[in-house]
């Protein structure tokens, strides 16, 4: 290994900073089970001062250890230099041993999102999945003191509420699903302590000339912060003070909204429900509560903390409206109130799939892809469709309109539609539900059960048919 790796002496300045970094990984690796092998340390690396500067840390830090130290680079394509940025990190980590991770991703802005939160979005998301790749389950990432005061003012000026105030946390899950820790060892750093790390060790970075682009937010107040901190020395350090106060402010709402969700969330009660709240019981509380109650369900989900306008649209359509059944799309799930109930829902595709065709040769299940579920096929000689029945020329299809079914030995013949109402199966769900049909009869509609009229004297075998949806995946919006 090159010198470069090894701990810088105790006399040296940058030592602070190799002892912040292998301290963060102490706390870190509490909260990530172990797996088979030398635990992987991945460091956000985009060839700037700072993720420089951190990788040299994360090196120095686990020396002589049996933790592995990979970096990760993000290619955005946003500026014409990305490539040589690539060539350096690429070279760098080939000299100081490091294991190289890098992925492209294309900046597509969503509607009202600016190309920065765009980029952050992508940015995470094949951070993710070079976490994935590389088996890393602790990501570091190079923020100082001086990105936290910026990010606090950031969202101070855009009227962030009091998560938002909160800063940047030194440790979060990477997604919803909790498999990557993000750790931010240097927010106590600030940018001068770095500058002093580089000399000592004579580091070599790149520039990027964004960082110079008054057009973005950050570089636009980056320009004024010497000025104000001119007229107030203490900026910084009440500004984190400010944030830690915040996020205090922070932990207790979270408290007390946790406490009124436990009573009021549940489970879904379908595969296309992710989970649901009691309406009753939100519009029991008040109102501030309730939109703290809202805010953690979603933050649970993985979806990102709504802005103050899209809270108040979802208060209103979903919670303190009565009629219809309105439905708010956020952040990869869709919002939906039905009946006494606030639904988070998996978004369904734009269009119903095509009628499929199944050929089946008394296996207990058929997988049908296209409409994200299985058939299944127990044996019932009492009640269960004949045989010969099955036999025919299967077809998993959409309703058409106008199909009866009979759910009950002996009972009578339902519209579907009237069923569906019955049964509590919302308007939303019920064109991706989808029907068997064996030849011209209708055996089985998803979400009812089979049809229960055939002969008594039918011979055996006969089988008893389920339909069963795939579970929804939760989505990951890193925050």
């Amino acid at each position: 290994m090159a010198s470069s790796r090894k701990p810088a002496p105790r006399n040296d300045p940058s030592a602070r900073l190799t002892d912040k970094v292998a301290q963060a990984l102490q706390g870190g690796a509490a909260f990530v089970v172990s797996g088979d092998g030398a635990p992987v340390i991945a460091v956000a690396l985009s060839g700037g001062r700072d993720s420089v500067a951190l990788l040299h840390a994360a090196c120095a830090a686990t020396q002589g250890t049996a933790a592995r130290v990979v970096a990760l680079h993000v290619h955005h394509g946003l500026q014409d230099a990305a490539d040589d940025w690539d060539r350096f990190c690429e070279a760098l980590c080939a000299q100081w041993q490091v294991g190289y991770f890098v992925r492209r991703v294309a900046v597509r802005q969503a509607a009202g999102e600016g190309v920065e939160a765009a980029a952050r979005r992508a940015r995470y998301a094949a951070l993710a999945a070079m976490c994935a790749d590389s088996g890393a389950r602790l990501l570091l990432f190079a923020h100082h003191q001086d990105d936290q005061v910026e990010t606090v003012l950031l969202r101070l000026f855009r009227g962030a509420g009091v998560a938002g105030m909160a800063g940047m946390p030194a440790m979060r899950p990477l997604d919803a699903h909790g498999g990557v820790m993000l750790l931010r060892p240097w927010l106590a750093v600030g940018r001068d302590e770095i500058d002093a790390y580089c000399g000592a060790n004579a580091l070599r970075w790149i520039d990027d000339p964004s960082n110079a682009d008054a057009r973005y937010a950050r570089n636009a107040l980056r320009a004024h912060l010497p000025a104000l901190v001119s007229a107030f020395p203490a900026l910084h350090a009440n500004v984190v003070q400010a944030a830690a106060h915040f996020a205090q402010a922070g932990d207790l709402i979270d408290q007390l909204a946790a406490a009124a969700m436990a009573q009021l969330a549940h489970p879904g009660r379908d595969a296309d429900t992710l989970a649901e709240l009691d309406l009753a019981g939100l519009r029991a509380l008040p109102a501030a509560q309730a939109d703290a109650v809202l805010r953690l369900w979603l933050r649970d989900l993985g979806a990102r903390a709504p802005s103050t306008a899209r809270l108040a649209a979802m208060r209103a359509q979903l919670v303190a409206h009565e009629g219809g059944e309105p439905a708010i799309a956020h952040d990869g799930l869709v919002l939906r109130r039905f009946r006494d109930r606030v639904l988070a829902c998996t978004p369904p595709p734009a269009q119903p799939p095509q009628a499929v065709s199944l050929d089946w040769r008394g296996e207990d299940r058929i997988v049908v892809p296209a409409w994200r579920g299985e058939l299944r096929f127990y044996r019932d000689d009492s009640f269960g469709v004949p045989e010969a029945v099955l036999r025919q020329p299967l077809r998993l299809a959409p309703r058409a309109g106008g199909e009866r079914l009979v759910l009950r030995p002996g009972g009578p013949a339902r519209a579907l539609k009237q069923a569906c109402q019955e049964a509590g199966i919302p308007a939303w769900r019920r064109a991706w539900l989808p029907l068997l049909w064996a030849g011209d009869t209708l055996v089985l509609a998803a979400g009812l059960g089979m049809h229960r009229r055939w002969p008594a004297e039918a011979a055996a075998p006969r089988w008893r048919v389920e339909w069963h949806a795939q579970p929804p995946q939760v989505p990951g919006a890193p925050r």
